[in-house]
């Protein structure tokens, strides 16, 4: 069964990391999440102890969120994954980057593969992705499938690769010099967060489109 993610990242240190969990927990609960189970498995995440240290924490568990306006969406878990090493060497030194990834199997999300997301699989993961990148403004958020994983953010503060690899994200207005060139079957809308763009023909609507939505 394939996953998609949807996925925002946030820099931080060893020092500002428990902070950056705490922004998360309150953004699980603005997403309709009250489970305490999962509020405290976020918690509970601590910094490597070592450098050598590979890091990740994985909720292997199903979680249901309930973004405001929109369908309820059941996720398969969530990562959270901590990248310490920088591809590009440095003389100074860097933040970390914490990815904040919830897993969905593609399978409820479309009627049939590979047809296009649904209307409520739009509106839900649209709405999601408005309060990630409201609430964690320093890349955005993104809506990817499995061979677009991590590359929007790789593009941008790796500068490596294509920005534009992802069905639905949301970029700040101070990164709109990376997104520049906007490449054919992409249309796009202002948001709060910044300026939304999605795969037109990923969709049966656009995610934002509310005036035809199925009642």
């Amino acid at each position: 069964m394939s996953q998609a993610q949807i996925q925002t990242f946030a820099s931080c240190t060893q020092a500002t990391f428990p902070e950056v969990l705490r922004r998360f927990q309150h953004t699980l609960q603005l997403l309709g999440c009250n489970d305490q189970q999962v509020l405290s498995w976020v918690a509970e995440i601590t910094w490597p102890g070592s450098d050598n240290d590979a890091y990740g924490d994985i909720y292997a568990a199903p979680l249901h969120l309930a973004p405001p306006d929109a369908p309820a969406l059941e996720c398969a878990g969530i990562e959270v994954s901590l990248y310490t090493q920088p591809a590009v060497p440095s003389l100074e030194e860097l933040p970390a980057w914490l990815g904040l990834n919830f897993l969905v199997d593609s399978e409820q999300l479309q009627e049939d593969i590979p047809a296009p997301y649904t209307l409520e699989a739009g509106a839900s993961i649209w709405s999601i992705l408005q309060i990630l990148a409201h609430e964690f403004t320093e890349v955005g958020a993104y809506f990817t499938n499995e061979w677009q994983e991590n590359q929007v953010w790789r593009a941008i503060v790796e500068a490596a690769g294509d920005p534009w690899v992802f069905d639905l994200g949301i970029f700040p207005r101070n990164l709109a010099m990376h997104f520049e060139m906007v490449p054919a079957g992409f249309k796009g809308t202002l948001t709060d967060a910044g300026f939304g763009f999605a795969q037109l023909n990923r969709w049966q609507q656009l995610p934002w489109d509310k005036a035809t939505n199925a009642s």
